[in-house]
């Protein structure tokens, strides 16, 4: 008995210690963090490849000019969350984490995106990244990327930030949203066509029936009124019918507007994604990223995309058409230079297409 007395005074002792212990500790903290300064900002910027668009010197800058470097701060006063916002808040930052560490560093771990190409066409200066993202390169260091020109037009604004697939998803179900709403609204106009019957078959139905008692001089009368009367409704049946078809029409018009929208915009999803596709294959192939100079894009919104790059290797444009097969493209093209420029001269040709698959027409 006495011997479970002791062990339990033992236990309720080493408790009482343990936690006497976690607060004098987290006091001493407190009091460490109220009258320590920070004793540096280390700033660890991950991810960008070889082609960084932002370094620690921009981030110490921004959080310089926003008024939240912690530099010479005492250590409770530091501010995590403002930090974090300033610098997530800049499009080429993924994640960031920010915390204090033993020593009294406020460490600010960044992971920025990577970009791949560069696009320059009328009225937009972005980089496309490698997670799908697009951003204005304004604000951005410069980075050493294919850069896509030509005449091409983007289905995003010159402005946007974010992924692509986002912007699509968006477009297409606020597309859809107001295709149901088109929809709905037929209703009311098949009510009217409902009604528009309803008024006719009353007027036949009130075809008048000759009785005992009425004269042939009466009937006639009664009848020429009633004829009178169901010429005039079949004539209003009419109008009104064709004035409730030109209303639905008018509805299933702009339904198939919005239709027409909507494959359009997928379209244009689909060639973006085959475009950054390619590119993404002509990172890969160290022949192509090395050869491929730049990439001319061409159509986009009502027309179909096209595309053709500038090589190095050669004087000449290689067309590649659609988005359509475009590794296979690139595949033709190799062995074209391995077995047929290698023996024909690479100055031969001005231009060379493979618009065609599995074709190479040169001139």
């Amino acid at each position: 008995m006495l011997k479970k007395v002791a062990k339990y005074l033992v236990h309720t002792l080493l408790w009482v210690l343990l936690i006497a212990t976690v607060v004098w500790a987290g006091r001493l903290s407190k009091s460490h963090k109220d009258t320590a300064l920070v004793s540096s900002t280390d700033i660890e910027v991950q991810g960008g490849g070889d082609n960084p668009l932002i370094s620690a010197e921009d981030i110490n800058l921004w959080l310089k000019e926003q008024g939240v470097h912690p530099e010479g701060s005492i250590l409770s006063k530091v501010d995590i969350a403002s930090i974090e916002r300033v610098v997530s808040s800049h499009n080429a930052v993924a994640r960031v984490n920010v915390y204090i560490s033993y020593d009294g560093r406020v460490v600010v771990d960044v992971e920025q995106r990577e970009p791949i190409a560069r696009l320059r066409v009328s009225g937009y200066d972005m980089y496309l990244t490698e997670d799908g993202y697009v951003l204005p390169a304004e604000g951005c260091n410069a980075a050493l990327v294919k850069v896509i020109t030509g005449d091409y037009v983007p289905l995003f604004d010159s402005r946007y930030a974010g992924c692509v697939a986002t912007i699509v998803r968006d477009s297409i179900a606020s597309i859809e949203r107001y295709i149901a709403q088109l929809e709905e609204s037929k209703l009311p106009h098949f009510k009217r066509h409902i009604e528009n019957n309803k008024a006719l078959r009353d007027v036949k139905r009130s075809a008048p029936k000759r009785s005992i008692f009425d004269s042939k001089e009466k009937f006639a009368i009664i009848e020429k009124d009633y004829l009178e009367r169901r010429t005039k409704a079949t004539e209003q049946h009419s109008i009104n019918g064709r004035m409730i078809n030109e209303d639905i029409a008018a509805i299933e018009s702009a339904v198939e507007e919005a239709q027409i929208l909507k494959r359009n915009l997928m379209r244009q999803a689909e060639e973006f994604d085959a475009m950054v596709a390619m590119i993404r294959h002509i990172r890969r192939e160290s022949f192509l990223s090395a050869d491929v100079a730049q990439i001319i894009a061409t159509g986009g919104k009502s027309s179909v995309l096209q595309l053709a790059i500038i090589p190095r290797s050669v004087n000449a444009t290689v067309d590649l058409g659609t988005t359509e097969n475009l590794e296979r493209k690139l595949a033709t093209l190799r062995r074209f230079y391995d077995k047929g420029l290698s023996r024909i001269g690479w100055d031969k040709y001005s231009k060379i297409s493979l618009r065609y698959d599995g074709q190479v027409v040169c001139r």
